[in-house]
């Protein structure tokens, strides 16, 4: 009985996050650049 196991129950998905990261700043880049566009062609109601 090792406790070689241990480390991997601590185990943080790093990937998943930066990927979820990512997608969210994407979004948010995405969504301020349309919000831009709709106030400079006076859109807003």
């Amino acid at each position: 009985m090792s406790e070689d196991k241990k480390p991997e129950e601590e185990f943080e998905p790093k990937g998943a996050m930066a990927i979820a990261l990512m997608l969210i700043v994407t979004v948010i880049i995405l969504w301020s650049w349309v919000y831009m566009t709709m106030l400079e062609r006076g859109m807003t109601s």
